[in-house]
């Protein structure tokens, strides 16, 4: 080889070389907080932060880029509330994941009923989901978490059906996994809560539902279906949550996971019959 020839394949090398480097110093928290917030900001699928960051993003870094893309978009304005999702094995299995994960329910996520009752705009989704969920309110303030089951019933304000209507949406062709689905606030984007009775009158494990669309039945389930128990739902949602960096507030809904299974929003009338719990009607346009 020539001594021009070495002095060029030397160039070439150490520029690879800092080039790897470069790669291997960035922040994923920072650039993945950024680039999920900016996604949003502009309304764009969320990036997959897996494919770019590999083994580099870990589970608790995947909440912190939760945690700074929401801070940068809220602007100081309190979530609606706090979702479970993945919170049946059937779905962990699907995304690889080995527990629940958690999110939150943007500011202004709560549909509000007009006169002739909900309705959606299926253009408004690019990827939108149906989910059938048992919803809580507290009445005291969590910032810290929760010892047992007990505590967490005592601190219950009201128990309610409730729908919820992500937009599983993404950039690119590879397959969402876990720590993607937690990175990129699992989606929120709506949901609907029903009428609430107080939480000594109703067992949530005892709910079974059917989800009707057009009149033909979509989806049944029942409360077991979230981690096989909604009260060790619920109080795994409210740790996580904390752990977080959040605080639960009195009027902010808590929503525990899909009961039965997620199905795709399409056009049509919907209602969700949760028997003696109550029931949803929503139009989709």
């Amino acid at each position: 080889m020539s001594w021009s020839n070495t002095k060029a394949w030397a160039g070439g090398w150490l520029s690879a070389v800092l080039l790897l480097g470069a790669c291997n110093s960035i922040d994923p928290v920072q650039d993945g907080g950024f680039r999920v917030s900016q996604a949003w900001a502009q309304k764009q699928p969320v990036p997959l932060l897996v494919p770019i960051y590999k083994k580099n993003l870990t589970l608790d870094g995947a909440y912190r880029i939760q945690k700074l893309a929401l801070e940068q978009t809220l602007g100081g304005r309190a979530p609606a509330g706090f979702k479970a999702a993945l919170t049946n094995l059937e779905s962990q299995r699907y995304y690889g994941a080995t527990a629940p994960a958690a999110a939150v329910l943007p500011p202004g996520s709560a549909l509000r009923a007009s006169d002739s009752g909900y309705s959606i705009e299926l253009r408004d989704y690019r990827q939108g989901i149906v989910e059938v969920e048992i919803g809580y309110r507290f009445a005291r303030r969590i910032d810290r978490p929760l010892p047992d089951v007990r505590a967490l019933q005592v601190s219950l304000q009201e128990i309610l059906p409730a729908i919820e209507l992500p937009d599983l949406a993404h950039a690119g062709d590879e397959q969402y996994r876990a720590l993607d689905i937690i990175a990129t606030n699992a989606g929120a984007r709506h949901f609907i809560a029903g009428s609430g009775r107080a939480s000594s009158l109703t067992d949530p494990n005892l709910v079974n539902f059917t989800l009707y669309r057009d009149g033909e039945v979509v989806a049944q389930g029942s409360g077991r279906d979230a981690l096989d128990d909604q009260w060790q739902a619920l109080l795994w949602l409210v740790n996580r949550t904390v752990a977080s960096g959040w605080t639960i507030e009195p009027g902010q809904v808590l929503i525990t996971g899909a009961m039965g299974k997620p199905t795709p929003l399409q056009a049509g009338i919907y209602v969700a019959d949760y028997g003696r719990f109550g029931r949803i009607e929503w139009t989709v346009y």
